[in-house]
């Protein structure tokens, strides 16, 4: 995935999360992570994106039936980064994305 389409696609999240349409939001993340085109992004730029998803902030506590799915979505390109790079900030990431998975 091109860099300029990752941000764009992360700038429409954000655009949703602060129209208030979560729904619309965790759809954006889980298409973004689920697209085949996302492995092929540089690290630091999935790395960013997956950050900025696990560190989200005003998100409701308890996952609904999109957020879980998006979270899902997240799980397999986060653990392909830990496998090509071993980065502990990533161990931190999946380990807290495990936690809300439950």
């Amino acid at each position: 995935m091109q860099s300029q389409q990752m941000i764009q696609a992360l700038a429409q999240i954000t655009s949703d999360f602060r129209r208030g349409d979560l729904d619309a939001a965790y759809q954006g993340y889980r298409d973004l992570f689920s697209n085949p085109a996302f492995a092929q992004g540089s690290a630091e730029a999935r790395r960013h994106a997956l950050r900025q998803f696990v560190h989200t902030q005003g998100a409701p506590t308890e996952l609904t039936r999109t957020m879980r799915v998006a979270h899902d979505a997240a799980v397999g390109p986060l653990q392909a980064l830990i496998a090509e790079s071993d980065d502990p900030g990533d161990r931190e990431l999946l380990k807290t994305l495990k936690q809300r998975l439950g």
